[in-house]
């Protein structure tokens, strides 16, 4: 499949521009963000805001003698990339000579080649619209529909040329029940699909029913607990945060440190791999190294592989697997169990069913103990039925115990959540994650 004719032409000026500027001594990468999406805003199930964004950024990087810097510009008509490009690198010029030479500034020195397009069916705008409102019926829908491709490519003054182009939607949205309490969720496709939106749509509507009922306040202590794929992506999203990253354990701020050292571990069922395929993650990363398909992070509940920038390799004299500066996933996907999805409320009998997490953070970053606050529709179960929501709740526990000693099962079916940020454009990735059933989760207030 061939890349979208816009992307292509503007990759080509940035490659060309790299390709014929760079001076004697120089090197210079030069990587494009890219995306042509269309934003959907729903408040009370009407649509309150709606448009296209196209837009393009390049990141300059130069290496002279050891110094480095890098600059970012956007990119308007192929016509003048050329133009913008020259003045950032000009400015970069500049800046590199003034500066240290950095002992740690590496990239890969052999020219490597890529091309990846995955180009599915992405929904027209008013087709979007229609499927959202027409399943929201008369509820308090609100959410955020964005779809359309997304570009990484880069291309260097040695020769690297790789493009990355994919095409996804997803619908982040929550349906409010008298504006105090909701049910969240995030439908995802690859390839457009309005049955299957309309399905989710359908089902968060059906489960916001309880939430009409009285709320629960629950003391202290340890409960049973069921957490969705939702939030069970928040606890993969703090591990992440230096648990698999080589610079953490180096230097003595990693989470995993006590697995690492072999004193800890997680339930033998609790896999877990950085899989790119995944969720439409580039095989390469900045500094012009590919990357595997699949980095298994957690292996039968005890850590495998670490994510290692090329900064890293070359500081602790390691071999690196490409893995970006800050060394964390970026397609989290936990491996399923055999639970059967459509029974696990049943299999928690009496305990907390809990929708998603927030504000999580570490409590003791050494011994991976976390907390945070339960969100949205988060129920109180008895004999395997849901009676009614809990107020909110902390948790403060170790992963250890929520993902080891007191992990019970593991659903058998993984539910991919994108990354749903703009804040700089739409971003691949995300995590995929089954539920899981626990013994006992400690609630501290």
């Amino acid at each position: 499949m061939s890349a979208d004719p816009a992307f292509a032409a503007l990759f080509d000026a940035l490659a060309g521009f790299v390709a014929s500027s760079a001076r004697p001594g120089e090197v210079i990468f030069g990587a494009l963000r890219a995306e042509r999406s269309d934003y959907v805003r729903i408040n009370r199930a009407r649509v309150r805001q709606a448009g296209s964004v196209e837009r393009a950024t390049a990141t300059l990087r130069l290496v002279d003698a050891g110094r480095q810097a890098r600059i970012a510009c956007t990119l308007g008509e192929p016509g003048g990339v050329a133009a913008a490009l020259a003045g950032a690198l000009g400015e970069l010029r500049a800046a590199t000579a003034q500066l240290s030479p950095d002992p740690y500034a590496c990239w890969q020195p052999e020219p490597g080649a890529s091309e990846r397009v995955e180009r599915a069916g992405v929904a027209e705008p008013g087709a979007a619209i229609d499927a959202i409102v027409e399943a929201a019926g008369g509820d308090d829908l609100v959410g955020l529909y964005a779809g359309g491709p997304i570009v990484r490519a880069l291309a260097s003054s040695l020769g690297h040329r790789h493009y990355h182009e994919s095409v996804s939607s997803s619908f982040d949205f929550s349906v409010h029940v008298e504006g105090q309490r909701a049910v969240k969720d995030t439908w995802f496709a690859q390839r457009w699909d309005a049955p299957s939106l309309q399905a989710a749509i359908r089902a968060a509507r059906e489960r916001a029913l309880i939430l009409r009922r009285p709320p629960r306040r629950l003391a202290p202590g340890d409960y049973r607990a069921l957490l969705a794929p939702q939030a069970m992506a928040e606890l993969l999203a703090l591990l992440g945060w230096g648990g698999f990253s080589e610079r953490a354990w180096r230097s003595g701020q990693s989470p995993l440190a006590r697995a690492l050292r072999g004193e800890a571990a997680f339930h033998p069922e609790f896999t877990l791999v950085d899989d790119a395929g995944a969720l439409g993650v580039p095989r390469f990363q900045s500094d012009g190294f590919e990357r595997p398909e699949r980095i298994p992070l957690i292996e039968a509940g005890r850590p495998a592989q670490r994510l290692v920038s090329p900064r890293s390799a070359r500081e602790f004299g390691v071999d690196g697997n490409g893995a970006e500066e800050d060394e964390r996933p970026l397609a989290a996907c936990v491996a399923p169990g055999t639970l059967p999805a459509a029974d696990a409320t049943a299999a928690l009998e009496t305990g907390v069913s809990i929708a998603n997490l927030w504000y999580l953070n570490y409590s003791d970053r050494e011994a991976a103990r976390a907390t945070g606050m339960t969100r949205f529709a988060t129920l109180w179960v008895e004999g395997g039925e849901a009676i009614a929501p809990i107020e909110p709740m902390r948790f403060d526990d170790s992963l250890y115990r929520i993902l080891g000693a007191q992990l019970l099962a593991l659903t058998d079916r993984a539910q991919p959540m994108p990354e749903t940020a703009t804040w700089d454009g739409r971003e691949p990735g995300g995590a995929c994650a089954p539920g899981a059933l626990v013994g006992a989760m400690r609630f501290t207030l």
